[in-house]
């Protein structure tokens, strides 16, 4: 694949996607601000939440088409979201206020496949309606994955994929993490081995820094390890994830994690990260890119 899109099998292809889009003004400002610095290569927009409208909106006029869809399924801690799918109640998605559970080991549990399917799909419609022709999919919070039960809805997704011809945000590598046993290895290399033969692009591996566990890191610590990742890239497409934002009332209300997001959202405008790129020979693609070509084959 990356031949195809006129690279060599040695060289390091890296999308830089900024993740949950919509979630916030302040997320919304720092994506957009990061397109037009052309700091990042593609975001991912989750269409439950509150501001996703705001962000495809500005997006539309700014001309801004780097935007695939995170499909979200679950609430997060402190921040719930509604399900974009509105003919019927999906009641095997939602608690009694009408959000989505936060707890993925009982989305994965309790879902009604159909319901995952139609909301799922519902997030991708919102999206085209809105005057967005998604990039890819990827997914909240790993709520398609199968992380915690075994159960995933990975195949769901890929129907979606073929339907609408978009790739889809699982690394080939995915099988090599060391955190992840034996049964989910396999699982992983069966939905690998799908996704191939339904001609489903696919990336080979994802990097981020370390989320939410040490909020009181330093700027300067978290620089070194981003510089670390990037020197650290293999040849092959990957995506490094980030989740950058301005610093707002309304992001403090919902993650704790608020000083990470906004250190992200600096190290990506830090013009030392950019001369690195430069110098490690990294070249950056989108996942627009993908796919098309995926549309072209």
């Amino acid at each position: 694949m990356i031949e195809k899109l006129g690279f060599t099998a040695n060289d390091r292809l890296l999308i830089i996607n900024a993740d949950d889009f919509g979630i916030t003004k302040g997320t919304n400002e720092a994506i957009i601000n990061l397109f037009e610095d052309n700091a990042i290569t593609s975001a991912s927009i989750m269409i439950p939440c509150s501001d996703s409208k705001e962000a495809m909106e500005i997006s539309k006029q700014k001309g801004i088409k780097n935007i695939g869809i995170h499909l979200t399924l679950t609430s997060g801690e402190l921040s719930p979201y509604t399900p974009a799918f509105n003919k019927r109640t999906l009641n095997s998605l939602i608690a009694a206020d009408g959000k989505f559970h936060a707890d993925v080991a009982l989305l994965e549990r309790n879902a009604d496949e159909d319901e995952v399917r139609m909301e799922m799909e519902a997030q991708i419609q919102s999206a085209i309606v809105n005057g967005i022709d998604p990039t890819h999919l990827d997914s909240h919070a790993g709520s398609v994955m199968g992380l915690f039960t075994g159960r995933d809805f990975l195949e769901m997704a890929f129907d979606l994929c073929e339907k609408y011809c978009l790739p889809f945000n699982l690394p080939n590598r995915i099988v090599e993490q060391p955190f992840f046993n034996i049964d989910q290895r396999r699982l992983f290399q069966k939905r690998i081995a799908s996704a191939k033969d339904r001609k489903i692009a696919l990336i080979d591996d994802i990097v981020s820094l370390p989320y939410c566990l040490n909020p009181g890191i330093a700027y300067s610590k978290m620089k070194n390890q981003l510089a670390e990742l990037l020197r650290n890239i293999r040849p092959g497409i990957t995506q490094l994830t980030l989740h950058p934002s301005k610093i707002t009332d309304q992001l403090k209300a919902i993650t704790s994690c608020y000083t990470e997001r906004e250190m992200e959202y600096r190290l990506l405008k830090d013009i030392d990260m950019k001369q690195l790129m430069n110098s490690e020979r990294i070249n950056l693609i989108s996942w627009k890119e993908l796919r098309d070509l995926q549309r072209s084959m």
